[in-house]
C-alpha cells in the first residue's frame, strides 16, 4: 500500500540518520471539486497573499500528522474537515500525513529530527511532552469557528481536563475529542422490566437494583477476564482514592492489602456473590463472552468503557437502548458519584516549534465545531466533543455523566498499574465474585502475593 510504504520509508530514513520522515501524504487527495473550484493541491506559497473577498485574513500552511488512515471513517471525516477549512480560508493549505497507528512509532523520531509537523494526535504510549505547545492561553481565546465564544466554552469540559490527567501535567497539553468513559453500562429494557426508575447513586441502591433485576429474571452483573480488576479498583477508589491504590499495588510488605478498606471492598463483593448477583459463567468468561451476554439480554449490567455499545452492536442491533451510570459512592458523603470516573479521549496537540500556533489553533477549533463534530459522531460512531452536538442514540442516556465528570481516572483507578501483580488481582477477584473464595481468603491471597 502506498501510504504504508511511505511510513516504512520514513522509519528507515530515521535509522539511517536522514533528515526526512513522512507517512502517507494526503497527496494531494484534495480535488478541485472538493474545494468548489478553488486551487487544489498547490502549496501555500502558490496561493494568493492577499485576503479573500470575504475579508479572511488567515494564510499559511499547516502539516497535520493523523493517527487515522484515509480509508477509515475518522480519516474520511478529517479529509472533509481539511477541505472545508481550505474552502473557508483560500490562503491556507493543510497537508495531511495519514500515518495510521504507526503514528506512535514514527512520530517521536520525526519530531526529534525536526520534521515539519504542526498538529498531531498525541499517542498516549510515548512521551512527547518536550515537543508540545502549552495550550493554556490558547483555549481561552475565541476563534473564527467558535462564534464569539472561547474554545474552552465550546468543547466539553472533560476534554480539557482529561488530557491533563492522561499525561499527568498541570498545563493544557492538548484538546481532546472522541471521549470515552468507564461506566456501569446497562440494558434499559432490563431496568424497565425490573421497574428501576433511577440509576443507583450509592452501593445500597446498587444492591437494591441488583435484587430487582434478579427477581425480574436477569443476571444482574457480569465481567470478562480482561476487566476483572476494574470493579475492586473502583470500589477502593471511592474509599481511598487513586493515589492510594497506586501505593497499594506497589506495596512489597503485603500489609496494605490488610487495610480495612480492602477488607470492606472484599466483603461487599462477597455479599453480592452470595446473593447471586454475578452471572454463573463469570468464573470462565474470556473476553468478549461476558459483554455478549449483555448484548443478548441475559445479563443486565457490565462495568466497562462506553465503546461497549459499538463492540456488541452486531448482537444488540440498532434498537437496543443503553444506559450508563457512574460508579456509586460506597460510603455516605463521599460525593464522588458522577464527579470522579475513568475517562479518556483522543488528544490533538500542537508542536511547540510550529511557525504559526494561532493558525494551528484555528484549524483545531474548526475541526471541533458543532458541524464537524456531528459528522464525526454520525460517520465514525464517536462520542460528541461539543456541548451542542446531537448524541448517538446508543449513548444519549449517558450525556449528563460525560459533562459532570471532574476528575478523570485511569482504567480501574489504576489498580492494574503493577503489571506483575495485575494477573493475581484479576484471578482472585474472579474467584471472589464466583463464590470460590471468601473475602478473608481474597485478602490473605493478595497480601501473600504482594510479598513475592
Amino acid at each position: 500500500m502506498k501510504n504504508y510504504s511511505k511510513v516504512l520509508a520514513a522509519t528507515l530514513a530515521v535509522s539511517m540518520g536522514l533528515g526526512m520522515i513522512g507517512c502517507g501524504s494526503g497527496s494531494d487527495s484534495k480535488e478541485d471539486s472538493a474545494k468548489g473550484g478553488s486551487a487544489s493541491s498547490s502549496s501555500a506559497s502558490a496561493k494568493s497573499d492577499s485576503k479573500s473577498k470575504s475579508g479572511d485574513d488567515l494564510s499559511g500552511k499547516l502539516v497535520y500528522w493523523s493517527m487515522w488512515n484515509d480509508t477509515e471513517p475518522q480519516g474520511e471525516v478529517w479529509q472533509e474537515i481539511k477541505d472545508g477549512f481550505e474552502k473557508e480560508h483560500p490562503n491556507v493549505d493543510i497537508e495531511i500525513q495519514w500515518c495510521g497507528r504507526d503514528n506512535k512509532k514514527i512520530l517521536k523520531p520525526a519530531l526529534e529530527g525536526g520534521e515539519t509537523i504542526d498538529v498531531f494526535e498525541y499517542p498516549i504510549e510515548i512521551d512527547l511532552k518536550d515537543y508540545i505547545l502549552d495550550m493554556t492561553p490558547y483555549v481561552d481565546k475565541t476563534y473564527q469557528a467558535t462564534d464569539g465564544k472561547k474554545l474552552s466554552e465550546v468543547v466539553l469540559p472533560n476534554l480539557l481536563t482529561t488530557p491533563k490527567s492522561m499525561l499527568d501535567v498541570d498545563y493544557q497539553p492538548a484538546v481532546g475529542y472522541k471521549p470515552w468513559m468507564s461506566l456501569f453500562m446497562y440494558s434499559q429494557a432490563a431496568f424497565d422490566k425490573a421497574e428501576i426508575k433511577e440509576e443507583p447513586k450509592t452501593w445500597e441502591e446498587l444492591d437494591e437494583a441488583c435484587a430487582k433485576l434478579k427477581e425480574a429474571g436477569y443476571s444482574p452483573l457480569t465481567f470478562d477476564d480482561a476487566y476483572a480488576s476494574w470493579l475492586p479498583g473502583m470500589y477502593l477508589d471511592r474509599e481511598k482514592g487513586q493515589d492510594w491504590i497506586r501505593e497499594l499495588v506497589q506495596d512489597k510488605t503485603g500489609e496494605m492489602w490488610k487495610d480495612d478498606a480492602v477488607v470492606k471492598m472484599a466483603k461487599a463483593y462477597e455479599d453480592f456473590a452470595k446473593k447471586g448477583y454475578f452471572d454463573k459463567s463469570v468464573s470462565g468468561n474470556k473476553y468478549p463472552a461476558g459483554q455478549m451476554d449483555v448484548g443478548n439480554g441475559k445479563v443486565a449490567m457490565y462495568y466497562n468503557l462506553t465503546g461497549l455499545t459499538t463492540e456488541v452492536k452486531d448482537v444488540t442491533g440498532d434498537d437496543f437502548v443503553w444506559g450508563g451510570f457512574s460508579f456509586p459512592d460506597v460510603e455516605e458523603g463521599q460525593n464522588k458519584f458522577e464527579k470522579e470516573d475513568p475517562a479518556g479521549c483522543t488528544m490533538l496537540a500542537v508542536n511547540k516549534d510550529t511557525k504559526d500556533p494561532d493558525l494551528a489553533m484555528e484549524f483545531i477549533a474548526y475541526a471541533l465545531d458543532q458541524e464537524n463534530d456531528q459528522k464525526m459522531v454520525e460517520h465514525a460512531g464517536t462520542t460528541p466533543a461539543t456541548a451542542g452536538t446531537e448524541w448517538p442514540k446508543s449513548l444519549e442516556n449517558m450525556k449528563d455523566v460525560f459533562t459532570s465528570n471532574e476528575t478523570p481516572l485511569k482504567y480501574g483507578a489504576d489498580i492494574a498499574s503493577n503489571a506483575d501483580l495485575a494477573p493475581t488481582i484479576q484471578e482472585n477477584f474472579t474467584k471472589l465474585a464466583a463464590g470460590d473464595i471468601t473475602a478473608d481468603q481474597f485478602v490473605e491471597n493478595m497480601a501473600a502475593a504482594a510479598k513475592k
